[in-house]
């Protein structure tokens, strides 16, 4: 997963890291049931540690768009089309 992140921003890299997979999912590029890689892994690809990710898949678990399985991940819900 091609995350970018900026470090000289004034945005956490959490917040960065959350705002990417977030819009990914609201657009349906991330579908429901995707698993999300694991916070290690991630972590270490981006170079940042793993507490960073866990607080953004914590951020997205708190708002209703991804669910972590104990053993298994986490992963993306099932987003709902509402009817215009």
């Amino acid at each position: 997963m091609r995350i970018h992140l900026d470090r000289q921003a004034d945005t956490p890299l959490y917040q960065q890291i959350e705002s990417y997979l977030r819009q990914a999912i609201l657009s349906g590029n991330l579908s429901g049931n995707t698993r999300l890689p694991a916070c290690r892994q991630l972590a270490h690809d981006l170079g940042v540690n793993r507490s960073t990710v866990e607080n953004a898949y914590s951020a997205l678990e708190a708002d209703g768009l991804v669910f972590s399985r104990m053993g298994s991940g986490t992963y993306v819900l099932q987003q709902d089309i509402l009817p215009n």
